[in-house]
C-alpha cells in the first residue's frame, strides 16, 4: 500500500496528496469500516439463531465463531488510538529490520 499521508513527530499528520486522492482514500476506509461493523452484526445475528436452535456446538456456528472474533478485532485496530496504532507499528518494523532470530523467519527460510 502507499501511503498518502506521513505521521510527524507531533502525532499529527501531514500529505503531499490532492484533496481528491485524500477524499477518495477516506471514502474507501469509511466504507471499510462500516463493512466490518455490518458483517459483524450479522455474525451475531446468525450466532443467536444457531444457538436458539440448538446448534451451538456445530461446526457453521464454530466457523461463525472464529469470523466473530476476527472482525472484533479488526474494530478494535480501527478504534485504536493513533499513538497505539503508530507504536504497535514502530515495534512490528523494528522485529522485521532485526538482525537477530525469531523463530519465525527461521521456518519460512
Amino acid at each position: 500500500m502507499d501511503r498518502l499521508t506521513a505521521r510527524l513527530e507531533s502525532g499529527a499528520y501531514s500529505s503531499g496528496a490532492g484533496q481528491d486522492e485524500l477524499l477518495s482514500a477516506l471514502g474507501k476506509y469509511e466504507d471499510l469500516v462500516e463493512g466490518i461493523a455490518a458483517e459483524l452484526e450479522l455474525v451475531q445475528l446468525n450466532l443467536q439463531e444457531l444457538k436458539g436452535a440448538g446448534r451451538g456446538r456445530s461446526a457453521t456456528y464454530t466457523m461463525l465463531m472464529g469470523s466473530k472474533y476476527m472482525l472484533e478485532e479488526m474494530q478494535k485496530r480501527v478504534d485504536e488510538p493513533a499513538a497505539e496504532t503508530a507504536g504497535r507499528l514502530e515495534n512490528l518494523r523494528r522485529l522485521l529490520s532485526d538482525g537477530g532470530s525469531d523463530g519465525i523467519r527461521d521456518a519460512e527460510e
